[in-house]
This record gives structure tokens, C-alpha cells and sequence, in this order.
């Protein structure tokens, strides 16, 4: 078939719902003939799309589902449209809605991949296999939060581990089907519970597998919980061929998230005769504490004989950008850039510093010089505690009298500020009541409150009510000692009445000038005017697009995943970290490092990095 033939099937089949556009036509012929030869692919075929960072696999996706449903006639079933968040799942109905031309039919679905297993799969079967009590009507799972607070939920002590030396609850368990065991917590500060609990790893397994049993044979689970329940329902060849009968073909967006228990699900369903077609790239894989590892991926893709097409062009950066990826990733097929130069020899630079705002100042020049805007930019990091440093961090000088910075900033009615403001508060509260929270989540702990969510309404309450009393706020011509002296007692019955209203008491607590300061004139907090770059981490703003990015490294390789030199080890999950975060801008990367040796100079040239003079 021509491409002209392609593109006049494609738009017959597409015409038949709405009347076609000239731009609905030129959105067609613009398509490359690798993006065309997918979306008119067999649908009778499991198909593995792989798709290099910038290839417009979204559009291709939409294109491909609306394609689709324009042809099914079946009305008892439907293709399921699948991705891993809700920001990706408005994006994808909005491309297949603008080719379909009407309203999707309900016989369809497009969703994230956790609905999809939740809704059609474990809570309408779950309970045959679980045995929710008898005297519900609904036998629906109760679903609730990993990190849900003994404090309002006693019933969690009917759900704890048998094992001494801690305290652990069914809703703190994880499973991780790619090395089948237990873990404690979510991401990457999750433990593996035998190395918690150490003794005898069989004892430790045998007694999370009944408390987490308990939990579910009780009608109880976590949003973690719903695969497994999936999995032992699909195990089943009734339920298994009735959920293939009603989505006989699955179209999967960010294939490469997928994780072990949920490519145990696909399996089970391609088994039943389910078609699958995976759109994505293995090169960014980079959720491993998600337990997504492209080596079970890839054993997946082999044993149910998927067929493997491409896209190779990248439609957003500069051919350098794209060959310094390439190199990075290991990637060995030729990629085509597609975006025109706007930084001659400096589309790929690095910059050393002995500080890092050393070196986002001279990206910040950088901008400057080649015409790029501030807002078109961004500094990626590999931690939530360095973004907290760049970019919401707060002085040290604030943390002498964080009540009244926090005020000064929450009436300055800045994003930003109010955000500094709130962890100010925050630290106060720790330092009167001794609980442990991170910085970089204002210090939330569940020794406190419920969840964060609930924390962080909590601060922005207090601070509203503060800021509400004009003699709290008056501090122009004071001294610290007069405004500690004048408001310690509506500071100390502002926060001891919002405490209470979730059960919690302010201890016996002194609050007072600190020593030296009492007759220093207040300072006056403010964010300063200068509009900062973003920062934001690399896992972040995966599946974004920028004119120019500062991918920042730690100092040192102690930073593991954060340093440079193991960006470069396409092996490992840091490479594909390095990968993503290479490929995120149009027209100017620059790596960010510490002071280099001559060797690393060389090896950072070598992979097309030339050094930004300043």
C-alpha cells in the first residue's frame, strides 16, 4: 500500500462519524510512514510499539484507538485505552475524541491502568475469592490508604504482624511480584520485611502472608492490594474469559511503568486470547522501586510472541540533543531530530561548579544569550530534598524565628512564599511536640495527623487565622522581644485549639525570644523579586517537553542515581534516568557538575558535551 493509499484508508474510516476538516486532514498527512504503517496495523496481533523519546506516541496512540472504535461493531464489548495517570488519561480521551468526532461509546474504555483493574476486574470478583463477610450487602472492598493513621483507625490492630521488635500493619504491606516479597512502605524508602525483621525469613513471610490475608478475607485492602486480588480472580478461566470477552483488545500507553504484578495480569489475559499492543520505551524504564524492570519486561514481550514495530524519529530536539541521548541510552538504530538549532555549538554543554546556584546562574546567562525564555526552562534534580534546597528551601536565618517568617510570608500571597511559609510552621510544631517528619513534606508525620493532605490544611488554618489579627501581624518599629511578649499567648491559643480539633494536645512549651535576638529589630521575610528557574526532579516531568534543561548532578557519586558519570551506564536504571532527563529539552541541554578531573573532562566531551564559557 502507498502512503497516499494509507492516508485516503484513514480518512475514509475516520469521515464515516463527523465531517472531515482540512485540518483533520493535514493532522493525517503529516504523519510519518512508521506512525501511519502502526496505526492501520493488525489488530488481531499482540504488538509492542516501540517509541524513542519525542516520536509523538500519544497522537499515534489516539489516532490508532479512534481508528479502531471506528470499526468495531461489536456493542457487548470494547477496546480498553490504558495509561498510569489521570493528567496522561485526559490527554489521551482528548486525542481520541478529536479524531473520533463524537462521543466515545461506554462499550469502550479509556482509563488508567489501576481503574481498569479495580473496576473491572477485583472488586467485581474479588469477593468470591475473599470471602467478604456474609452480613454485607456490598461485597465491594473496603479501599483504604497505605498510609492510613492508627491514631483514628484502632481497627488496624486486628491487622498487625505476629513477629516482636516492631509494629506492622496489613496496610503497610506490599507485595513485589518480580521477587516475591514483602515490603513495608512505597517508592524508594521501601523495606524488604525480612530484612526488617531478620531471624527466620520464612517465619517473616509466613506471617505477612496471614496478616495480609486477614485484611482481605475481611473485606479490607490498600489501592496496592487490587492487583493481587486481579490476579488470583484472572486465575480462574471463567472470570479470565469473560473479562477477554468484554475487552478483547487492550491498547497500553507508558508500557515501560508497567510493574511485575500487572504484567501478570496482561499475561493471564493474553492467555485467554486478549490482544495487547504496548506503546513505549524500555529506555525509560525508571521506576524500579514501582518493581518495573525492563528485564521482566522483556521476558514478558518473548514469551507471549509480541511483535516489535518503531518510531525513530524524535520530533522535539535538536539532532545533537538526540545523538548525546542515543549515546547515553545505548541505543543503536539512528534516531532523526527534528527541532532547528537555536544554540550553534551549545546544544549540548556542560557547566562545573563549586555551588550549584553557581551553576544555574550560568544557565540562567546561557538563556539569555541564546534567546531562550526563563519560563521555557527548568533545572531538573534527581531528589525531592534537592528541589526542596533549590527551590522551596528556606534560609537558615528563618528557622530562628519560623512563626513569625511564616506569617511574613503567608501575607505575601505567593504560591512560593506560602509554600516556605507552611514547612516554617511545620518545623515549629515539630520542634514543641518531637515527632519525625521530612522536610520535604512539611514535615508530616503520621504520629499527627491522618495524612498529609489533612496536615497541610491544618498549617494553612493556623496561618490564616494568625494573619486575620492585626496585632499578630504588626511588627514594623518592633523588636522581637515585643512581639513575642504581645502575641505568645493568641499564637500558643491559635495553635492549640486547631491541634484539638484532631485530638491532639499541645505540650507545657516555652515560647520566647531566642537568646540574642531579643532586641534586634524584626527582619523583614521576604522571597526575593528575581523570578527563579523551575525545579523540579527527573521523575517528575517524565513525558514533559522544555526549550532548554539544567540537568543538575549531586557533587559525588554518592548521590548513586543523582551523579553524572552513572548516567552514562545505559545498563543500569541511573542511564535511563540520565536518558529521560536528556531528553526532555528542545534546543539547549546542559549538564550541570561538579568540578572535574582532565579524564572526566574527556569522557564528558567524548558523548558530545562541549563546556559552556562564561
Amino acid at each position: 500500500m502507498t502512503r497516499d493509499e494509507k492516508i485516503t484508508l484513514l480518512a475514509e474510516v475516520l469521515s464515516a462519524n463527523r465531517t472531515f476538516a482540512l485540518e483533520d486532514k493535514a493532522r493525517i498527512e503529516e504523519k510519518t510512514d512508521e506512525q501511519l504503517d502502526y496505526i492501520l496495523s493488525p489488530i488481531d496481533r499482540c504488538i509492542y510499539l516501540e517509541a524513542c523519546a519525542g516520536s509523538g506516541k500519544t497522537e499515534v496512540l489516539g489516532l490508532k484507538a479512534a481508528y479502531e472504535i471506528c470499526k468495531w461493531r461489536s456493542r457487548q464489548s470494547g477496546i480498553a485505552v490504558l495509561t498510569f495517570t489521570n493528567d496522561a488519561t485526559a490527554t489521551i480521551v482528548d486525542r481520541v475524541a478529536s479524531f473520533y468526532g463524537k462521543p466515545i461509546p461506554s462499550n469502550h474504555f479509556i482509563g488508567t491502568f489501576s481503574s481498569f483493574v479495580h473496576g473491572h476486574i477485583a472488586q467485581r470478583f474479588g469477593y468470591k475469592f475473599y470471602h467478604v463477610p456474609e452480613d454485607r450487602s456490598d461485597k465491594s472492598f473496603n479501599v483504604v490508604d497505605s498510609d492510613i493513621s492508627l491514631y483514628k483507625n484502632q481497627w488496624l490492630e486486628n491487622y498487625k504482624l505476629a513477629l516482636p521488635g516492631r509494629t506492622t500493619y496489613a496496610s503497610q504491606l506490599n507485595y513485589r511480584a518480580s521477587n516475591q516479597n514483602w515490603y513495608i512502605g512505597q517508592g524508594e524508602n521501601a523495606q524488604r520485611l525480612t530484612e526488617l525483621y531478620g531471624g527466620n525469613p520464612e517465619r517473616v513471610i509466613r506471617s505477612a502472608n496471614a496478616c495480609k490475608s486477614k485484611f482481605l478475607h475481611d473485606g479490607f485492602a490498600t489501592f496496592e492490594d487490587m492487583n493481587l486480588i486481579a490476579c488470583k480472580c484472572l486465575r480462574d478461566e471463567t472470570i479470565r474469559h469473560f473479562v477477554m470477552k468484554k475487552f478483547p483488545v487492550v491498547l497500553i500507553d507508558e508500557c515501560q511503568d508497567l510493574s511485575a504484578s500487572e504484567l501478570g495480569i496482561l499475561s493471564l489475559l493474553i492467555g485467554a486470547g486478549t490482544v495487547v499492543h504496548y506503546i513505549g520505551d524500555l529506555h525509560q524504564a525508571i521506576y524500579s522501586f514501582k518493581d518495573a524492570l525492563p528485564e521482566q519486561y522483556k521476558a514478558h514481550l518473548a514469551a507471549n510472541h509480541f511483535e516489535t514495530w518503531h518510531l525513530s524519529q524524535n520530533f522535539r530536539s535538536t539532532q545533537k540533543i538526540v545523538d548525546l541521548s542515543r549515546r547515553i541510552s545505548g541505543i543503536d538504530c539512528p534516531i532523526l531530530g527534528s527541532a532547528a538549532s537555536k544554540c550553534g555549538d551549545y546544544d549540548c554543554c556542560y557547566v562545573e561548579y563549586n555551588d550549584e546556584k553557581d551553576a544555574i546562574s550560568a544557565f540562567t546567562d546561557a538563556l539569555t544569550r541564546f534567546g531562550i525564555p526563563a519560563e521555557n526552562a527548568i533545572v531538573l534534580v534527581r531528589t525531592q530534598s534537592a528541589k526542596q534546597r533549590l527551590s522551596n528551601g528556606f534560609s537558615n536565618d528563618y528557622k530562628v524565628h519560623p512563626v513569625i517568617n511564616a506569617i511574613q510570608l503567608w501575607r505575601q500571597n505567593d504560591p512560593a512564599a506560602q509554600q516556605i511559609a507552611l514547612s516554617l510552621l511545620a518545623l515549629q510544631l515539630q520542634r514543641w511536640m518531637g515527632f519525625h517528619g521530612k522536610s520535604n513534606n512539611y514535615y508530616y508525620s503520621d504520629e499527627v495527623c491522618s495524612n498529609s493532605v489533612s496536615w497541610r490544611l491544618l498549617l494553612r488554618d493556623i496561618l490564616a487565622e494568625l494573619c486575620a489579627d492585626t496585632a499578630v501581624t504588626t511588627m514594623d518599629e518592633l523588636n522581637y522581644s515585643s512581639w513575642y511578649t504581645n502575641n505568645k499567648g493568641k499564637v500558643i491559643g491559635t495553635i492549640s485549639h486547631h491541634l484539638g480539633t484532631i485530638g491532639i494536645s499541645l505540650p507545657e512549651i516555652t515560647f520566647r525570644t531566642p537568646s540574642g535576638t531579643a532586641k534586634q529589630p524584626i527582619y523583614q521575610a521576604r522571597l526575593t523579586e528575581e523570578k527563579q528557574l523551575r525545579v523540579e526532579t527527573i521523575h517528575s516531568v517524565k513525558g514533559g517537553t522544555f526549550d532548554a534543561v539544567l540537568l543538575l548532578s549531586s557533587p559525588d557519586g554518592r548521590g548513586k542515581t543523582g551523579f553524572w558519570e552513572n548516567w552514562l551506564k545505559s545498563d543500569e536504571e541511573s542511564g535511563r534516568i540520565g536518558y529521560v532527563a536528556s531528553t526532555r529539552p528542545r534546543y539547549l541541554l546542559c549538564w550541570g557538575v561538579s568540578n572535574l578531573m582532565d579524564d572526566q573532562r574527556q569522557k564528558l566531551e567524548g558523548i558530545g558535551c562541549i563546556q559552556l564559557d562564561r
